[in-house]
């Protein structure tokens, strides 16, 4: 029978049965837990995880351990012994500059938000939004620095355009991001301070300056005149700050930024990332995938190459690329197949197909990992015949292709993805955010409530994560889990409950299949011996809880490579 000690008592146990021969070892510290979800299938549970030198060393009972104890100082934690340990949460698709800029923003949005200490109510017509302007410009000291909004959305919010924000801002700069970032509109206060004219400009086919409206490649053009402003040293340390406090609380300790090289070049943003995220302060680790098509001007294959040899301890890239193919959800931009709109408009591309073919190819031959945004079932179409002739063209095991969001798809198309060995990072917000809306207007409800399509995902065997890409869902594993688990939008309305997934596939989603998403499977997304020490403590079992309040489970803090970050301390 095994006893399992506290304390003191443990540590004397354990070095009483342990033999005292040999090379001293590196202190071992012993976490016995109210229960270990491993996420690994041949050890399910456990209830204590033994580390050493930031690595998981054992997992099982304590009794399991004497055998570790040999020539170690043994140290016992008992502060999980009433919780719940779980691999560290992963967010594999999350931009953190784009955060910081959004972070230093007034928000405006649809739907309630909580994050940190600030709390965002929702303001869900034209008339509300307007007056949440008025009110931000009277409050605004000096009227010259310019009023930048996030969380504008046009399916609540109805058009405001460039005429309409004249009419209000008294002279103001002010700049509207829309909720998904695929749009921005500014007065004409703003175009002036940002020197965006016809002149500068010429034609382009996604600005409409008359309106100050700026929509995917064009929103490109708007950030190169912004990002000075975004990335003052002041502004941008308080909004990575505020992010990192964000990405703690919502229990992550691997983020993965899948959008590097859209502000700065390649090496000049790894840089920023570790200057801000390397110290002790950061309780995760960023995995950084170079974006080619984010970029005004792409760089050279070569410069790409150089970057994914960057190799931080806590900040790091790899041979990873991401492109884009059709726009953004939030925005309506994405391509679809017929009966296309409810009101007859067509989507965009990012990148035209021929170009983003073009764009793959050299780093699918070059043996990378490929990861391509792509939202519309149109697009979807597009984005699996270029796999399927580049698989033609060369042959690749274990390629991992990577779809990013999936908005619309059809069950046919994801068979036809798990064939050719597609991997998916699904955005499951889109439903609980847009269901209902988009039911009323843009795509119908069949359609709309059958959006992020992840229970077929799952059924066809496709490796199926889920992501936040925060700020278009909260940076909360749990919260995603929710979403897939449960379907339920922000309206309360329960849609294509066939397509919910179990409390086991959303939590996989999160950990080991985010972790296989990057490539990282081997070092993080489970509790296994050989692993990094990484693990996200619960107050509560999501097993043991009903499924519709897997959003609500408390989170205590973290353990990142073996240390110990309470999200409140103690005493709280």
């Amino acid at each position: 029978m095994k006893m399992i000690l506290n304390g003191a008592a443990m540590v004397l146990a354990l070095s009483i049965l342990s033999p005292t021969a040999g090379a001293q070892l590196e202190p071992l510290t012993i976490y016995p837990a109210g229960t270990v979800i491993t996420m690994d299938p041949s050890l399910p549970r456990a209830s204590a995880v033994a580390v050493s030198e930031g690595r998981i060393v054992a997992v099982g009972d304590v009794g399991d351990f004497d055998v570790w104890a040999a020539g170690r100082e043994v140290n016992v934690d008992e502060r999980f012994a009433d919780k719940v340990i779980v691999p560290g949460l992963i967010d594999n698709h999350l931009h953190p500059f784009l955060a910081s800029i959004v972070l230093n923003t007034v928000w405006i949005t649809p739907q309630e938000w909580q994050v940190g200490d600030m709390r965002v109510p929702a303001t869900r017509t034209h008339e509300g939004f307007v007056r949440r302007l008025e009110e931000e410009l009277a409050a605004s000291s000096d009227p010259a620095s310019p009023l930048l909004s996030w969380g504008y959305h046009a399916s609540w919010h109805e058009e405001v355009m460039r005429p309409e924000l004249d009419e209000i801002s008294l002279g103001k700069p002010i700049v509207l991001i829309q909720r998904s970032f695929h749009e921005i509109v500014m007065n004409t206060a703003a175009l002036d301070w940002l020197g965006l004219n016809t002149d500068d400009i010429g034609v382009h086919p996604d600005i409409e300056l008359g309106e100050g409206f700026f929509s995917e490649s064009g929103v490109d053009v708007a950030l190169e005149r912004l990002v000075p402003y975004f990335f003052d040293p002041e502004r941008l340390r308080a909004g990575l700050d505020a992010l990192r406090d964000t990405v703690h609380a919502g229990g992550i300790t691997t983020i993965g930024d899948m959008g590097v090289g859209g502000y700065l070049r390649l090496q000049q943003e790894a840089q920023v990332y570790q200057d801000h995220f390397g110290d002790s302060r950061t309780p995760f680790r960023m995995f950084m995938v170079a974006s080619p098509g984010l970029m005004l001007t792409p760089p050279p294959k070569s410069d790409v190459d150089e970057f994914a040899g960057v190799s931080f301890p806590k900040v790091f890239s790899g041979r990873h690329v991401k492109f884009f193919a059709d726009g953004g959800f939030f925005a309506l931009n994405m391509r679809m197949k017929y009966p296309g709109y409810t009101d007859g408009h067509e989507g965009r591309w990012m990148m035209a197909p021929e170009a983003l073919e073009t764009a793959i190819r050299p780093y699918w031959n070059d043996g990378y990992q490929v990861h391509v945004h792509v939202n519309g079932d149109e697009g979807l179409d597009v984005v699996l015949d270029i796999l399927d002739r580049m698989l033609q063209e060369r042959p690749r095991f274990d390629h991992r292709f990577t779809l990013h969001h999936i908005g619309i798809s059809t069950n046919e198309q994801l068979r036809r993805a798990a064939a050719l060995g597609v991997v998916i990072s699904a955005q499951p917000n889109y439903l609980w955010a847009l269901g209902d809306k988009y039911a009323e207007s843009g795509l119908g409800y069949d359609r709309a409530s059958q959006m992020s399509r992840i229970g077929a995902m799952v059924r066809n065997g496709i490796p199926t994560s889920l992501h936040s890409d925060f700020t278009m869902a909260p940076a909360s594993p749990l919260w995603l889990a929710w979403v897939a688990a449960n379907r339920i939008t922000a309206d309360g309305t329960l849609m294509a409950p066939e397509e919910r997934i179990s409390v086991e596939e959303a939590l996989r989603a999160v950990t080991i299949d985010a972790a296989f998403a990057m490539g990282l499977e081997d070092e993080i997304g489970s509790i296994v011996a050989g692993k990094k020490a990484d693990f996200t403590i619960l107050e509560a079992d999501p097993f043991e809880v009903p499924a519709s309040t897997l959003r609500d489970i408390e989170i205590w803090g973290t353990v990142f490579e073996g240390t110990v970050y309470p999200i409140t301390s103690p005493a709280d």
